[in-house]
């Protein structure tokens, strides 16, 4: 399987997604720790791309499908941040809107190259050749956006946390693949993946 851009499906909100809330709500190290439970099953689904095919039924059948399940994973994160709820620092509502629009930016890159996907004739492999690339574009605009995660990291009290969690250690190791990763089925370089890094500046 080769990987892709953007930055993985979620079928259960991760148990520490639950921790430290209780009356006074939780910690910026639980809140972070939480935040990165939540996305990285997201990152590890983007990252799980299919290799290209030489038969177009087949690559179409299979972009479609993972296309879905990046879908889902994506649905799935953006579920579970709308229940962890805000940032506990200042502007932690805003921080916390801004991840998740980012995400579902990304959700949307997603969805909308499953439909275009989903449009082509595997009947007409010169068809297929021609305007896949056009079908998976909405993936490529990724590439230049800034990730969700470097907003939320920007402030200096999640970016410690973000430093010193396993979890979101785990997650800049899933997204920096992601970054370096050739876009779902092809075999050049992708750009610079878009959930971002993290981890501060």
């Amino acid at each position: 399987m080769r990987t892709s851009p953007g930055l993985a499906a979620l079928v259960v909100v991760p148990a520490v997604l639950l921790a430290g809330c209780g009356p006074t709500g939780p910690t910026v190290e639980q809140w972070t720790d939480s935040m990165c439970a939540a996305v990285l099953p997201f990152v590890r689904t983007a990252v799980d791309a299919p290799a290209g095919t030489e038969d177009p039924a087949q690559r179409l059948r299979a972009l479609s499908d993972y296309l879905g399940r990046t879908t889902q994973a994506a649905d799935g994160a953006l579920g579970d941040l709308d229940r962890l709820g805000p940032a506990p620092v200042d502007d932690g509502e805003a921080l916390s809107a801004r991840l998740q629009g980012g995400l579902g930016e990304i959700r949307s890159a997603f969805s909308g190259a499953r439909s275009r996907v989903d449009a082509l004739d595997a009947a007409d492999p010169a068809a297929v050749q021609r305007d896949l690339p056009a079908a998976l574009e909405p993936l490529a605009r990724l590439g230049g956006t800034t990730g969700p995660l470097e907003e939320v990291t920007g402030n200096p009290a999640i970016a410690a946390a973000f430093r010193a969690s396993p979890v979101c250690t785990d997650l800049t190791r899933s997204a920096e693949q992601a970054r370096s990763a050739p876009p779902p089925g092809a075999a050049e370089p992708a750009p610079n993946g878009s959930i971002g890094e993290g981890g501060g500046s």
